[in-house]
């Protein structure tokens, strides 16, 4: 049995504007594209089309935020998928534009009459993906869908619909849980291998401090509770980073969770699973071009350069004068955005402007004067001398998204540079006489998220092998 995973399509259609002052600064604020998701999609699901994969499971948010127009154009892109190869998904807050938010742009106006899709009509619009084929089905209290589907090998395939638990969290109402649960036990008992699959994460991949703000609510009782019943397989999306994770219950059972990024964003991804009679491989790819205005692109170079562009852009928008300054946290949704900027104009102008032009040789001379044990190497910095500060943060930034760690791209010096520039917060600390609890659990999760950046950790994020079942 082979499957391919995505997450997060967030399909734009062409119709709500792609040109003009509004449309670039909704564009340049994002990490994922907008104008360019069709010709993204279309370019992921004919390689999908043509590979040996069994079937496509894709965790939710399908639509930029739910606009009507990019359910019909989303849903043609992948009634054309399913004429080849069976596709079962599920919806999430994006789909029903929770943030009751939506938008259209022409010239540099913004408007907010989109017609939009409510989580009930969901369960219509696409019910030929994973309804039609369950074998039970769960209805919310939102009108949306958890469902089972039986696939061949033994593999039972559960996909969750998580956006709400009742308390304003994502998750699930005790009763939903219940069903979730009994569901798994069910299964496991069978001697099935449950594969499961929701947008939001239940575990705060790499640190709580990036990723703690996209998992469901109560999500350690939830990883207890899953892992406890024989879940062991768990794909998510939400966070648009490629990361895996292991939990392990208080009696001993695994629980993996593989956090899928953004397929219209860097690095899109497709996770590919491969379950053989008693192992579990997964394998990540990563779209290699797609054409788009007549052109072709080199998708890794095109994505990463986009992504990059939300933090370069900011920093150029601030160096430059109030009004770019404004508009570019404005786009970024930051509340009050003029008043900030008029209150924090010269700090926020000077930091930028030294940013820009900062290298690593100097910014590690300043901070090796900082009280503390760790120092970064003269040799090093020697190594880096003329490297901007920026090109270190674009690279964490690329990192996480990606999930290839700094250590496999970069040369030593960068790793070790990167690294150090994590640790020192936590090094300081401990070489003042005092400082608050919470500043010190603060600077140690900092410190372990960077090594995990730099050096990775077990499993790894893009393949690994393991066994089908609990030991």
């Amino acid at each position: 049995m082979k499957l391919t995973v995505l997450a997060d399509l967030h399909y734009y259609d062409p119709s709500l504007g792609t040109t003009g002052e509004a449309y670039a600064l909704r564009s340049g604020s994002d990490q994922k594209c907008l104008a360019e998701t069709g010709a993204i999609l279309d370019a992921a699901f004919a390689e999908i089309a043509a590979s040996d994969t069994d079937a496509v499971l894709i965790a939710g948010d399908l639509t930029n935020d739910g606009e009507r127009v990019c359910h019909e154009g989303v849903l043609k892109k992948l009634y054309r998928l399913k004429a080849q190869k069976p596709v079962y998904v599920t919806t999430a807050t994006h789909d029903w534009c929770c943030d009751k938010n939506p938008r259209r742009f022409v010239g540099d106006r913004v408007f907010g009459d989109v017609e939009t899709v409510s989580p009930a009509k969901l369960q219509e619009l696409y019910y030929d993906f994973g309804e039609r084929q369950a074998s039970a089905v769960y209805t919310t209290h939102l009108g949306t869908v958890s469902y089972l589907v039986e696939l061949p090998e033994n593999v039972s395939l559960l996909v969750l619909n998580d956006d709400q638990n009742g308390k304003g969290k994502a998750g699930y109402k005790p009763a939903h849980l219940c069903w979730i649960l009994q569901t798994v036990r069910e299964q496991t008992a069978l001697g099935k291998t449950v594969v499961a699959m929701q947008h939001h994460l239940l575990y705060p991949h790499i640190s709580p401090l990036l990723t703690g703000g996209a998992c469901c609510g109560d999500r350690e009782e939830l990883l207890e509770a899953l892992s406890e019943a024989g879940l062991r397989f768990m794909f998510v999306g939400h966070s648009h980073i490629q990361h895996t994770d292991r939990y392990v219950s208080e009696s001993g059972r695994e629980l993996f969770e593989i956090n899928v990024g953004s397929l219209c964003g860097y690095p899109a991804p497709m996770v590919q699973v491969e379950i053989t009679k008693d192992t579990v491989r997964i394998h990540t790819a990563f779209l290699k071009t797609f054409t788009y205005a007549g052109k072709t692109y080199d998708a890794q170079t095109y994505l990463q350069t986009h992504a990059v562009h939300m933090l370069g852009g900011l920093l150029d928008a601030l160096a430059t004068d109030k009004t770019a300054a404004a508009k570019k946290l404005a786009a970024l949704e930051v509340k009050q955005s003029e008043q900030i900027v008029r209150k924090y104009w010269w700090f926020l102008h000077f930091a930028a402007v030294k940013l820009n032009g900062l290298t690593v040789k100097k910014a590690g001379a300043m901070l090796n004067r900082l009280p503390g044990g760790v120092k970064f190497k003269k040799e090093d910095l020697r190594v880096l001398q003329n490297v901007p500060v920026l090109d270190l943060v674009y690279t964490v930034f690329c990192s996480i998204l990606s999930g290839r760690t700094v250590a496999s791209e970069k040369s030593e010096s960068y790793a070790r540079v990167i690294y150090t520039a994590g640790q020192l917060p936590q090094s300081v600390l401990c070489a003042l006489p005092a400082s608050k609890e919470s500043v010190q659990r603060f600077c140690e999760a900092l410190a372990s998220a960077f090594q995990e950046i730099v050096y990775g950790s077990a499993p790894d994020n893009l393949q690994f092998e393991i066994g089908r079942r609990q030991l």
